[in-house]
């Protein structure tokens, strides 16, 4: 079935997609999930926005038709057993709230019979023993999408089909089950890394803030929901700090020199860990106080310390590799996919420029 009406928002969406270096599985996950949690992503949102019933009713029509629209002589649901997807989601509660969480949440007594399945033993492997951190998240969140689009792409599915296949799981499932799919839902949307919280976040940005959006390279959004992920009383901070390194202001336009899609990996870095060390040398290092007032740093034991520049460095580079598990080296040879490598800029920007700025100063 084609669909011969492009619409910007699928356009848009589908270059971001292919300008993060996503694989077809990867995009397939992302694009049916998406469907199928649009309503319970955005519900605060409209509902602050919007007090009508009826207006809050047409805003979701309207986000849940941005990427496609079904028509009546084809539904691509109806045509799948989307048994291994409830698997899927289901699974992935468990292991997100009880397994890495740790919780002990009993998901049996809140959500109906509808939506429970047994565990998919190998995806709750995956994630035995893991701890509660960012990469985590980010591990169990792409394994999820890849799990999912590997299923549906068996079908040969348009990427309209998978999608409107997503909204057509969610409108099935809330009927037999509001709240739990819901929950559900929540659950796996809580659990985002900064790269797929940004995604998520298109439809309403596209719909209501379509300035901010433009004016945001994809890095930059990742940063900003990176600061949810960590400590948000200094983030403002270093939020004014990466608007100044980044951003020409008028009109506002991302800096020359901060070629993304174009540089090389290794240069990008470097270039990322020099201008976040500057923060020391802008006007706001005076705002130092409110970064010792904190304790939510990778490397405490360096607060007020003396330490030189160049063991700094090593340190850094050493903790962004243990806590976040990636070898910088590998990452240069291409081993993470471009949106992936935006986020580990932002995380080296962030972490770079707030353990800096706890330093008492640079030895030689």
């Amino acid at each position: 079935m084609s669909h011969s009406t492009e619409n910007p928002f699928k356009t848009y969406f589908d270059q971001t997609l292919d300008r993060c270096g996503f694989d077809e599985d990867l995009k397939a996950g992302i694009l049916f999930f998406l469907g199928e949690s649009c309503i319970s992503a955005n519900t605060n949102q409209l509902m602050n926005m919007f007090t009508e019933e009826q207006k809050i009713h047409q805003e979701f029509h309207r986000l849940i038709t941005l990427y496609a629209v079904s028509t009546n002589d084809y539904n691509p649901y109806e045509e799948l057993d989307t048994t291994p997807i409830k698997q899927l989601i289901y699974t992935y509660n468990q292991i997100y709230v009880n397994e890495i969480r740790q919780k002990g949440f009993n998901f049996d007594q809140v959500i109906k019979a509808d939506l429970k399945t047994d565990l998919l033993e190998d995806f709750v492997q995956e994630f035995n023993g893991k701890e509660y951190k960012l990469i985590t998240s980010h591990q169990l969140n792409t394994s999820f999408f890849r799990r999912i689009g590997a299923y549906l792409n068996q079908f040969e599915l348009s990427h309209q089909d998978i999608y409107l296949a997503g909204v057509n799981y969610y409108q099935k499932n809330q009927k037999a089950d509001f709240e739990g799919t819901n929950l559900l839902n929540l659950n796996i949307i809580d659990s985002f890394s900064p790269l797929y919280m940004t995604l998520f976040h298109y439809p309403l940005l596209f719909t209501y803030y379509p300035n901010n959006l433009n004016a945001n390279h994809l890095f930059s959004s990742i940063l900003q929901f990176l600061y949810l992920h960590t400590n948000t009383d200094i983030a403002k901070h270093i939020h004014a700090f990466h608007q100044h390194v980044f951003y020409e202001a008028n009109p506002r336009r991302v800096r020359t020199g901060w070629e993304f899609e174009t540089k090389e990996r290794g240069v990008l870095i470097s270039q990322t860990l020099h201008n976040a060390l500057n923060i020391r040398q802008s006007p706001l290092f005076k705002t130092r106080p409110d970064f010792l007032n904190s304790d939510k740093y990778l490397m405490n034991e360096l607060k007020d310390q003396s330490i030189s520049l160049d063991a700094f460095k090593t340190l850094m580079t050493k903790t962004i590799e243990e806590y976040y598990e990636t070898n910088i080296d590998e990452v240069v040879n291409g081993k993470l996919n471009h949106a992936e490598f935006l986020q580990l800029l932002a995380i080296i920007f962030y972490e770079t420029a707030a353990n800096s700025m706890i330093i008492k100063e640079w030895t030689k």
